[in-house]
């Protein structure tokens, strides 16, 4: 499957300069970017487990600069789930604000408080778990 991602290193990797247009791009085939591809391309796929927190799982997501996780059965090796971000972020409005006891102004705090209070609200959730 190629990407977005993949098609920008494509245009990274034929890219000279701006004065020079890439011409020799309208020749191409996807079978010739396929070749393109696997020279760039990580040959592992990132991925967590069932049992895995949902701070690890946030943490993958900012740590690889990924849109998507799968949750892979590690038994069958079958995809279970798709962790986003909105699917996160879904999660943490239903069910963490209903741990926080916080009123409208708690909305108008900057959002690196709010994003500190989260991590912090986390890591006790994870703590807890073990």
């Amino acid at each position: 499957m190629l990407t977005i991602t993949d098609f920008i290193n494509i245009l990274h990797c034929y890219y000279k300069s701006p004065m020079v247009q890439m011409y020799e791009l309208e020749s191409h085939k996807i079978e010739t970017w396929r070749d393109v591809y696997l020279q760039y391309s990580n040959n592992f796929l990132i991925s967590i487990s069932p049992e895995a927190s949902l701070f690890e799982a946030i943490y993958s997501l900012l740590r690889y600069k990924i849109h998507r996780l799968p949750v892979i059965d590690p038994e069958s090796g079958n995809v279970l789930h798709i962790l986003t971000h909105k699917r996160i972020l879904k999660f943490l409005h239903i069910f963490v604000s209903k741990s926080f006891s916080y009123d409208r102004c708690y909305l108008k705090k900057e959002f690196c408080h709010v994003q500190i209070q989260i991590i912090c609200f986390l890591k006790k959730t994870n703590m807890k778990r073990k």
